[in-house]
């Protein structure tokens, strides 16, 4: 959860004013001691109140479409190689295929069918 900007405003101008000790004053508004710590020293090193921004990969999107396509193209394939066409994780290729209802047993007559059923509907 993230706290508001004004809170945030309020208790680092709490400490940074010397009107309190930084344990004290995330006593008096509720904050965790380490929490306090962490936004007084971003306010030092950037001079703002605003969280850091959050790192990392941004998630994608795979073209249920596209993986359908390959899937009738290629129902032999193992899942790891359709992340290698796609460029995503194995469990992105897993929540996708689930979404499509392909399951990893193949019944081949079964699995024929309803990936052409499958396929009516998304051109639908």
């Amino acid at each position: 959860m993230s706290y508001s900007k004004d809170l945030r405003k309020r208790a680092i101008d709490f400490v940074i004013e010397g009107k309190n000790s930084m344990r004290s004053t995330s006593k008096i508004f509720g904050i965790q001691y380490n929490t306090m710590k962490e936004w007084v020293k971003i306010f030092k090193e950037t001079g703002k109140f605003t969280p850091k921004p959050i790192c990392g990969k941004q998630p994608t999107k795979i073209n249920l479409s596209e993986l359908h396509q390959q899937v009738l193209e290629h129902p032999d394939r193992f899942q790891y190689e359709h992340v290698q066409t796609f460029g995503v994780t194995q469990s992105a290729i897993s929540k996708a295929l689930k979404k499509l209802e392909i399951t990893l047993k193949k019944n081949h007559l079964l699995t024929k069918n309803k990936i052409k059923s499958k396929q009516k509907n998304l051109n639908n």
